[in-house]
């Protein structure tokens, strides 16, 4: 088995078992021992942190990913990279505490006034802000050097446990939720030290500086992508905590921890999309090099339909038992129904649209991309200012609906223009057509909510009815021949 085969099924591995630990966290402990109000709190300090840790590295980060064959020198201690970019994370961390402490009060400031609670742990943000910014840098460095897998054990696994761990000593209560904060900032912070320990027995460890930086030829190139990285990075993780902030702003620190609960379940069926870029992305990086659009239009074709198949899926077997999942936790977060429907139809937009991201980001027309990434924003930020205080969370919900739609209505469109090439068939309409029917017969099947015991029943029972109806006419209509392929080998290695 190649390093690179083997590095992809073990980081495939840690990543489906951290989904699988974070959503239990997220959508089940979280909602039923910790209230409303401290649920929100956490997305909070998680919202701003995202949007910190990408400032905090000053695009050096994206530039190191894009550059790192020109440190690359175990000999020469990787000339310097780690020193850096340590240096440049001290000076984005110092803007970072010092924007905080500026801007303090307009951040934790809510129209509703319910905001004791996020000033009272606001400064949180600045430890788990520097110590995941570090572990990026650090992981970025392992990856350089072709390790991937430690980092994706750490994020996307440990992580993950530490926090339900935290939670649990809550749950218990072992611990008040002063000590319990401080556990889950701990949780966060724990990957960075053992990520350092981890990089400094990889060969050419060295944190010490090197002029072949600051001498070298392609230091303009550097800083002008690091600088254009800023901007086009920093809007992408404000698209997706822009809503949760506004959210904070027009309708409080509760209503946030429910938005926030609900867009868990975006986070989920986007999966099979974060699984279609990391396939995806060598192949069509080549092609685009080659002018190979035919090869494109394939793999764009084929991942929209793959990622519709699973969305629908999804977002038919979850809306039928909408009623009976939220029953497993408090009646305040059935205020959030639609907006797990809202946003689950943005995203099976979304996941319609195939790697459209990708094919737009890779070309020579990169800041058409990056232009139509702030004119999202735009729209997002305008459309919550007048969507929420009318409508609420599903108010927020519709503008993130319209916002998706525009946003890859548009990218479809300058693709089809400049390449001639699109996502679209009226297979991906029958698939839809397929989860919407079997969704009516799912609103015919008894529901028993007498107990844990009978809820628990009712979705098993119905998820194996529905969801083995959906993969047999998936099958038999041989929409994906993808999918049928591994679907019949399966079946011949079980047989």
């Amino acid at each position: 088995m190649t390093i690179i085969k083997r590095q992809t099924i073990l980081g495939t591995i840690y990543s489906y078992a951290g989904v699988l630990v974070g959503t239990f966290t997220q959508a089940f402990l979280i909602p039923n021992f910790l209230t409303v109000e401290q649920n929100g709190l956490l997305a909070m300090l998680m919202s701003w942190m995202f949007i910190l840790v990408f400032i905090a590295s000053l695009g050096f980060n994206s530039a190191g990913i894009k550059y790192f064959n020109f440190f690359r020198n175990a000999e020469k201690k990787h000339q310097g990279y780690l020193f850096n970019g340590l240096v440049v994370f001290l000076v984005g961390m110092v803007l970072c505490t010092l924007a905080l402490i500026v801007f303090k009060e307009q951040i934790v400031k809510s129209s509703v006034g319910d905001n004791t609670l996020f000033k009272e742990y606001f400064f949180y943000i600045i430890p788990i802000t520097a110590f995941v910014a570090l572990f990026n840098l650090f992981d970025n460095y392992a990856k350089g050097l072709y390790d991937t897998v430690r980092g994706n054990v750490l994020s996307q696994f440990l992580q993950r446990f530490l926090i339900l761990l935290a939670v649990l000593t809550f749950i218990f209560e072992w611990v008040n939720f002063d000590r319990f904060v401080l556990l889950w900032a701990i949780g966060i912070s724990i990957p960075t030290i053992l990520m350092f320990v981890h990089i400094t027995n990889l060969e050419g460890f060295s944190l010490k500086p090197s002029s072949h930086f600051l001498k070298s030829d392609f230091k303009t190139e550097f800083f002008r992508f690091a600088s254009f990285s800023v901007l086009t990075g920093l809007s992408s993780i404000v698209i997706t905590k822009l809503d949760t902030l506004m959210v904070y702003d027009y309708l409080g620190l509760g209503q946030t921890g429910i938005y926030n609960t609900c867009l868990l379940f975006g986070s989920v069926m986007t999966i099979s999309y974060n699984v279609s870029m990391k396939a995806s992305t060598a192949i069509v990086l080549d092609a685009m090099k080659e002018n190979d659009f035919d090869k494109i239009q394939t793999i764009f074709t084929k991942s929209s339909m793959t990622q519709l198949i699973f969305g629908t899926g999804l977002l038919m077997l979850v809306w039928v038992n909408v009623d009976v999942l939220f029953s497993f936790i408090k009646p305040e977060y059935a205020a959030g129904k639609y907006v797990l429907l809202i946003i689950g139809l943005a995203k099976l937009y979304d996941l319609a649209s195939g790697i459209n991201s990708l094919i737009l980001a890779y070309s020579k027309y990169y800041k058409l991309d990056s232009l139509l990434v702030l004119t999202f924003v735009g729209l997002l930020l305008l459309l919550n200012h007048v969507l929420i205080p009318r409508f609420g969370l599903n108010g927020a919900a519709a503008a993130a609906f319209l916002s998706i739609v525009y946003y890859n209505s548009a990218r479809n469109y300058l693709i089809w223009r400049f390449f001639k090439v699109h996502p679209y068939n009226w297979k991906l309409l029958y698939v839809v057509l397929v989860g919407v029917g079997l969704m009516l017969v799912g609103y015919l099947l008894p529901v028993f909510t007498g107990n844990a015991l009978e809820k628990f029943f009712t979705l098993t029972y119905s998820s194996a009815l529905l969801g083995g109806g959906y993969l047999f006419v998936i099958y038999k209509m041989n929409f994906s021949p993808d999918l049928n392929s591994i679907v019949d080998n399966l079946l011949k290695k079980v047989s």
